[in-house]
């Protein structure tokens, strides 16, 4: 498990720790991720990155793959025996979305982007969270760490990169494909007020994978009228970063760019696949049947035992609050809102939380408790005990690395609510030892030891 394998790394990070080493490590996060203009992100960082086992990496890529799959099939079943609006219904989502959605994709995932949020666990990993959307967040906080890592003369990696290059790279071969002009970032003047970072490394892979072609990061107001006519709008590729919910003129201008003709990597699938509401699909006896061997393993070893919210079963679900976790299932409900702890309220007032918005809009998660590791934020005179989520990014059936999310307080672990993040390095055994013995040397240059 992830506090078991760093316990070396960590005792070797405190033994070579100095005032030092810190203002070097800190000084050259802030300056990788300065020009993002995300304070929020500035204030939020660890000192030092996580390692994760190589081994359990791929057992992890393996269940990832297999639950996805798992919603594929589940999400094809529902679209053969419902209308599309029933299934709009089903998932909470406006029924006026239906025309923006690429109803191919939901059955055979190819342009999935998303990031898996896994609970690690002293006896386990667990998947919490299906945040399949190509606007996922996070990815910046691999080049903190890495530049904080280089700084320090620790060892690279290896095995996986940034996962924003990952994403350029199914991009910029799409680009290729289609001879396209131009790639455009695209954000809702709503979304881009909530302080996550720019995209500006994602633009800078972008144009160095496909020289050539310019890169664009604009909203709804700033985007160009003529590339909305056909001929510029096909040789255009949007990549969105803005939920439905985070629309700001009434689709508007989302009705002329589909109708343009640009080339969207997605319409509004990946909220669909978002919706909490699967959790607990997946769970159901009745749907067990569409799922192969490996599929229904991975459901049962990974995935914390869920089941819808009603009326019938509500009484049953307060008496065992403290064991659950209630997540109501809008799709677009990220950065921990929509997420209520059981053990944190008296029961009355939980159903009365749970009424507010309908009782079937929530569904019931086992609890499963996150494992914690003592780690120093940037600037920490000792380390303490965080709680810890990861992020597990998966490009186009690419698994890779883990953004680490971490609370010393709060068990909805989110940098919203006071969290810190950072990124956890996939190594072999031979690349721990060598993290180990970079961490406890507290020579000047530790650069010039590593070559």
């Amino acid at each position: 498990m992830i506090g078991e394998f760093n316990e070396p790394f960590l005792a070797a990070v405190e033994e070579g720790w100095t005032v030092a080493r810190d203002a070097t490590a800190h000084a050259s996060t802030m300056a990788a991720i300065h020009d993002l203009d995300s304070p929020m992100y500035e204030k939020s960082q660890f000192a030092h990155p996580l390692l994760f086992s190589e081994a359990e990496f791929l057992e992890l890529s393996q269940a990832c793959r297999a639950l996805l799959s798992a919603q594929l099939k589940l999400i094809g079943h529902l679209i053969d025996t419902r209308s599309r609006e029933g299934l709009l219904d089903l998932l909470r989502m406006p029924r006026r979305l239906a025309g923006f959605i690429h109803w191919d994709n939901l059955r055979h995932g190819d342009a999935t982007i998303g990031r898996m949020d896994v609970v690690p666990t002293r006896h386990g990993y667990y998947f919490c969270e299906f945040n399949i959307f190509p606007g996922v967040g996070g990815g910046e906080a691999y080049e903190g760490s890495r530049a904080a890592a280089e700084a320090l003369g620790f060892p690279r990696a290896g095995l996986t990169d940034s996962p924003l290059r990952d994403l350029a790279v199914l991009y910029a071969s799409e680009c290729r494909k289609r001879d396209l002009r131009r790639v455009v970032i695209l954000d809702s003047t709503m979304h881009s007020g909530l302080g996550y970072p720019r995209q500006e490394y994602l633009k800078r892979y972008l144009e160095e994978l496909n020289p050539g072609v310019p890169v664009h990061i604009l909203d709804e107001v700033r985007y160009p009228e003529a590339w909305l006519e056909r001929e510029e709008a096909e040789r255009t590729l949007i990549h969105r970063m803005f939920t439905y919910e985070e629309v700001t003129d009434g689709f508007v201008f989302l009705e002329k760019l589909w109708a343009s003709g640009a080339v969207l990597t997605n319409g509004f699938e990946p909220e669909l696949r978002m919706s909490k509401r699967f959790l607990a699909l997946l769970c159901e006896p009745g749907h067990q049947a569409l799922f192969n061997d490996e599929e229904r393993a991975a459901i049962q070893k990974y995935l914390p035992p869920a089941f819808s919210l009603t009326e019938a079963n509500l009484k049953a679900a307060l008496r065992d609050k403290e064991g659950l976790v209630f997540k109501i299932d809008d799709s677009s409900s990220y950065g921990g809102s929509g997420v209520l702890m059981g053990t944190d309220w008296a029961s009355d007032v939980l159903e009365q939380k749970l009424r507010e918005p309908g009782v079937e809009r929530w569904i019931c998660q086992r609890v499963v408790e996150a494992e914690t590791v003592k780690l120093r934020a940037a600037g920490d005179s000792v380390p303490h005990e965080y709680r810890l989520v990861l992020g597990f990014y998966s490009y186009g059936g690419k698994a890779n690395g883990f953004l680490v999310r971490g609370s010393r307080t709060s068990k909805v672990v989110n940098i919203t609510s006071g969290g810190k993040l950072g990124w956890a390095f996939v190594v072999s055994e031979e690349g721990r030892q060598a993290f180990i013995r970079h961490a406890r040397s507290r020579a000047e240059d530790v650069t010039a030891r590593s070559a």
